[in-house]
């Protein structure tokens, strides 16, 4: 299908591109442009001072499309902060963030800008196809991209070693016993952090054992965490492996989310909203294409002692739960999923292009 509806538009994504971070964008353009239209060129990027600006590697992605001479340029900001490259900006037409804020964001930046909601690393590539785009791309940089080459290695296999979107999209899996939840995340060394989000989730623990639930899960950190000795009854010093983490938090009968580092929209929403889970939240700090509403696709709690009413209504309440799950889904095909994000962003709908197509 997106072969019949492209096939005049070519698409080339900037070869220096963090790859992990990419991933759930180049698999929107596969599905947008589809596969065989998608490519890796510097022709289009040179105007772009990646090597000199700090943090360009980790910031955003870039890629153009192309349609006879007409060529539209986009960056896709990925980064935890709220500030904007300068260079990238100047250089595109529409800049997408996820973590951008109608007011911190300087007000220089709003002009073409857009606000999607977070992604998340997937694996987008086999062996072949990661081998030849790690080999290939470290050519198009002239044999020096912007990080070491063991970093450029360790990217593109850590692509292959993420679930695919599927992995996380398929139905969501309750236990049908006694109600379980699950919930793994980084204890961070981030002053916000230490002062928010690892306060919140240790709340939410706690108050998950308190009440007659069958909790799992705690922190991932090291020993040497400057909040080790207070967390330490909650901390596991081995990560769960990802497809382990996939599994219990399908079967978790509802899921917490919090601003992470920095207040940004962490992996986990974008995770959680593929996923279609019933969200319990403290408010949110960055836009969105279109708000989460309380009571329709998230219960958002304003400070931690509503977290134990919060728990307990969706505990007793399956239709309330149950809402929650197919509205946040809903609000996931279409405006979280890759797809969606790349035809928000380019202005581009495959639905209405095949139907004129078909018309013609």
């Amino acid at each position: 299908m997106n072969a019949l509806i492209i096939k005049k538009k070519s698409v080339y994504i900037d070869p220096s591109v963090r790859i992990e971070y990419s991933s759930f964008y180049i698999k929107g353009l596969y599905n947008v442009f589809g596969k065989e239209n998608v490519n890796f060129s510097r022709k289009y990027f040179k105007q772009l001072k990646r090597k000199i600006e700090p943090h360009s590697y980790d910031h955003y992605m870039a890629f153009v499309v192309v349609r006879k001479d007409e060529i539209k340029k986009y960056i896709i900001d990925f980064r935890d902060k709220r500030s904007v490259k300068e260079s990238a900006y100047q250089w595109c037409d529409k800049y997408a963030k996820i973590n951008f804020s109608d007011i911190l964001t300087d007000k220089c930046y709003h002009d073409k800008m857009l606000s999607i909601p977070p992604g998340f690393g997937i694996k987008i590539w086999g062996k072949y196809d990661m081998a030849f785009n790690c080999f290939n791309n470290f050519l198009k940089c002239n044999f020096a991209p912007i990080v070491t080459l063991k970093t450029h290695l360790r990217d593109y296999y850590s692509q292959y070693k993420r679930p695919s979107l599927e992995e996380y999209t398929n139905d969501t899996i309750h236990i049908d016993n006694k109600t379980y939840v699950f919930m793994i995340g980084t204890l961070w060394t981030h002053k916000n952090c230490i002062e928010g989000n690892n306060l919140f989730r240790k709340i939410f623990v706690e108050t998950c054992k308190s009440m007659n639930i069958n909790f799992e899960g705690g922190f991932f950190s090291s020993l040497n965490h400057p909040q080790y000795e207070e967390y330490k009854n909650l901390i596991f010093t081995k990560p769960y492996p990802i497809r382990e983490y996939i599994e219990k938090t399908k079967k978790s009968s509802f899921v917490f989310n919090t601003p992470a580092v920095h207040d940004c929209h962490g992996w986990k929403l974008g995770e959680y909203l593929a996923m279609g889970k019933a969200i319990i939240s403290s408010p949110l700090s960055n836009k969105l294409p279109e708000n989460l509403v309380d009571g329709k696709n998230i219960h958002t709690i304003s400070n931690p002692n509503e977290l134990k009413e919060g728990i307990s209504l969706l505990i007793s309440d399956n239709s309330y739960r149950n809402k929650l799950e197919n509205e946040t889904k809903s609000y996931y095909l279409k405006y979280g999923s890759p797809k969606a994000v790349i035809e928000h962003l380019t202005g581009i709908n495959t639905v209405t292009n095949l139907t004129k197509q078909k018309s013609n």
